[in-house]
This record gives C-alpha cells, structure tokens and sequence, in this order.
C-alpha cells in the first residue's frame, strides 16, 4: 500500500491511496473460507462446497467489501498517524477516481479531498471588550413569583361554587343529536381545570356552578386538544364520531388551592435555611431566585456576542469551495443552491466551532478560567 498526499490549494490535499492484492487478499481469502465452512449447496454436504466454486461465486463482492475496509481504515489511519486537522471528512474526488472494476482488476487508486483546518491567531486580553447585560428582575416579575410561591405551598379545599383556577370532576356521558344520552356510549369519570378551557362560553358555564350542576358541551371544541380530550373521555384520538358528541358533565367536586399567606411559615417553608424577617426581605430572596433563573441566557447571550466579536475581529480563512461540497455530501436535505444561498450562516457556523474548539484545546485559556 502507498498513500501520498498532494496539495491543491491552500488549505485543500487531494490524498492518493494505491492498493495492490498483498493488502486485502488475505482477508478476502478469510472470507471465502468462512463462507465455504456455512454454505450449502445441492449435491454437496454442508460445509464441503468446493473452494474453487465459492470462489467463483463470492470473490467479486469479498475483494469489494474487503477493500472499501481497508480503504476505510487507511485513510483514518493516516489523518491520525499524520496528525491532520481536517474540515469535517475526506470527499471522494469524482474525477480522479475512474470507475472500480472488482473482476478484473487487482491493483486499485482512490483519490480523496481534504480540507485542512485554518491557522489563526487569537489572544485573549483585555482589550477584547464585550458587553454582559446584567437582569433587572422588575416588581411586577416578583409579583408574580410570589403569587406562584403562595399557590404551590397553598392548602387544598372544596369551595362551593367553581371559580377560573379551580379543578373540577365529575361524571361525563355521552349525548346524541337529541340531547340524549347514547346506552352504549362514553360514560367516564374525569377531572377538568377550568381555565385550560379555550371556549370562554363554556368557561363561563362552569364558573359559578356548584356540585350536582349539569352542563352540556363538546369537549373537543371546548380544549381545541385531540389528545387532552381523548384522555378526558377515555377514548383513543382516532376515534373522531366520539370527539364530535356533544356531553354532559355532572359536577362531583370542586378543588382549589388556596393560597398560602405571606408570613414567618411560609418563610421557613420555602427558605428554611435563611432568617427572613419579613415580606420585603421575602421578596427580595424571590428576585434573587428569578435572576438565577434568567442566568444561563444571560451567559449564553454573553458567549454570543463575543463570538460575533472574535469572529469579526479574527481572519479565519475557509476552503470555502471544498466546504460547500462537504456540506452538501454531509446532508441529503442541503442543496447546492441552499448552500450558495446562506453559505455566510454556515461559514460563520464553522468559524465558531474552530474558536470553540482553539479555546477548549488552549491549556492557558483554561488555567486562566478556572483561577
């Protein structure tokens, strides 16, 4: 075997690959001989088809398999042994490589493309400046982080009459055209939440009602959800007649949580590790708890803009044409004419990752993040 490589560009190398038959036929011989020990065939016992006929029959597509492996594995071998810092994989080059005859032919070149990956500086001081926006949490977020806080240590109880976040149950049957209801039809029970209802119309029927009420609507319409009111009836989604029914819901119970109030237990509740006094240092540990919440995007966004800021500020130069064909090869979807048409998106894609992956490999810019 003999593998060469030939710059053509650059940052692009074509690599040759020559095979002669000392570098496959012994696995191809290993082939035939383990097809020879399980093939059967009329006239002969198991086993003991002769080799000369197994090789007649197989050798063809035993030399194909056996020298795209062997292909396969020299040319990651000597990306590896070679230490290439290669764009994406290599391309076959369509023409250099003639067609491969597997019959007649024992001694094999493949030609395959490469992008080498780009060269560039970068140094990390003070002078590279880029903006970090900080979250102000406002009074009406804390408003409503304290409302959710009061719900979800809140107790439950079973009002009377329904109101907007109440959960209802109740008895759901099945009605035909006449508003009647159908013998064998759905008959479950089931829980409702009041404000998933999207039908205000509905929504406002059941607000204000007590149990042992009646109300007739369509589920279906009133969720505008396929799944939410198949689970609601207990019934399959394709099950499209029963979707279209009209039903009568009787009410069972009514669930609310009520709020908890704002005072030293639910301090202790939510923050039992801190000394909270009062409401104001209450809210303030709630705004503190929103930022926290916001700060993974707030990073994020930060790592955003100074990509953009290397990026416009680092020369990375592209193999862009062998970048265009590898894009192309690596997705069935992407078409020439979509890589010509967002090529900067995708250039700009690449040039952020060969950032990323300079500053992951850079043992000093590490150091210096975790002092």
């Amino acid at each position: 075997m003999n593998i060469t490589q030939e710059s053509t560009g650059d940052l692009t190398a074509t690599i040759k690959i020559e095979l002669v038959p000392n570098d496959y036929q012994e696995q191809v011989s290993n082939t035939l001989k383990d097809l020879q020990k399980k093939s059967t065939l009329k006239g002969f016992r198991p086993g003991k088809v002769p080799f000369g006929l197994i090789k007649k029959m197989y050798e063809q597509n035993a030399v194909a398999e056996e020298v795209n492996k062997v292909i396969s594995d020299s040319l990651n071998n000597y990306i590896v042994e070679n230490k290439l810092e290669i764009l994406g994989y290599p391309i076959a080059n369509i023409e250099k490589n003639s067609e491969v005859d597997f019959e007649n032919n024992k001694q094999f070149e493949f030609f395959f493309d490469i992008g080498h990956s780009p060269t560039f500086d970068l140094e990390l001081t003070d002078k590279i400046k880029v903006d970090y926006y900080d979250i102000l949490v406002e009074d009406k977020m804390v408003d409503n982080f304290l409302e959710e806080t009061k719900k979800r240590y809140g107790n439950p109880i079973n009002p009377e009459n329904i109101e907007e976040d109440d959960l209802v149950k109740g008895e759901i049957v099945q009605l035909d055209a006449a508003g009647n209801v159908i013998e064998d039809g759905v008959n479950n029970v089931t829980s409702l939440s009041v404000n998933l209802l999207k039908d205000e119309k509905v929504k406002n029927e059941f607000i204000g009602k007590s149990t042992g009420d009646k109300i007739t609507f369509n589920p279906f319409k009133a969720t505008g959800n396929e799944t939410e009111t198949a689970s609601m009836l207990n019934i399959k989604k394709e099950e499209t007649d029963k979707l279209e029914s009209d039903y009568k819901f009787t009410i069972t119970e009514i669930s609310r949580i009520e709020p908890a109030e704002v005072n030293e237990e639910l301090f202790i509740k939510v923050y039992p590790n801190d000394e909270i006094k009062d409401e104001k240092q209450f809210r303030e540990k709630l705004r503190d708890e929103a930022k926290g919440y916001y700060l993974n995007e707030t990073d994020n966004y930060f790592v955003h803009l100074t990509m953009d800021k290397l990026i416009h500020d680092i020369k990375i130069d592209l193999p862009d044409e062998f970048v265009k064909r590898w894009l192309v090869t690596s997705d069935e979807k992407i078409t020439k004419e979509n890589i010509e048409h967002d090529y900067e998106n995708y250039s700009k894609s690449l040039k952020q990752q060969l950032i990323a992956n300079y500053l992951c490999n850079n043992k000093d810019f590490i150091t210096c993040c975790l002092c």
